[in-house]
């Protein structure tokens, strides 16, 4: 049961962030000190719409954590959690963002740890 609440948390944090992305990418990026431009805009927009194809895989995986599918799927999230971590904290070390990306960088290695502790108790379970 944890599996699917964890899953459906980050689903709807992704969807809304997304979403956000595609409709409001100026306020976004006043947020974290980013100057709006057409090619910031346009970048953030990019992004949204990858983000939005990814989630069909993620909310099938809500019901059922331990097929080769799903952990496929949650292992890709994961990976995203952390690699745009990373990116984010870079942009945060070079003075490129504000400090108010710091809580999202902290709370996105925090869930990508979380989905990576559930492909390994999914994996044990077999």
């Amino acid at each position: 049961m944890s599996h699917r609440i964890i899953i459906i948390v980050t689903a709807l944090l992704i969807a809304f962030s997304a979403i956000a992305e595609l409709l409001f990418p100026s306020q976004l990026l006043a947020f974290v000190g980013i100057t709006n431009t057409p090619q910031t805009e346009f970048l953030l927009r990019t992004t949204s719409v990858a983000l939005i194809a990814i989630l069909p895989s993620l909310w099938t995986a809500r019901n059922d954590a331990k097929s080769p599918a799903s952990r496929s799927a949650l292992l890709g999230i994961a990976l995203y959690m952390f690699l745009s971590s990373a990116v984010d904290f870079q942009a945060f070390t070079r003075g490129i963002v504000n400090s108010m990306s710091v809580p999202s960088v902290v709370f996105r290695v925090l869930l990508g740890i979380m989905i990576l502790w559930l492909i390994m108790r999914g994996a044990s379970k077999e």
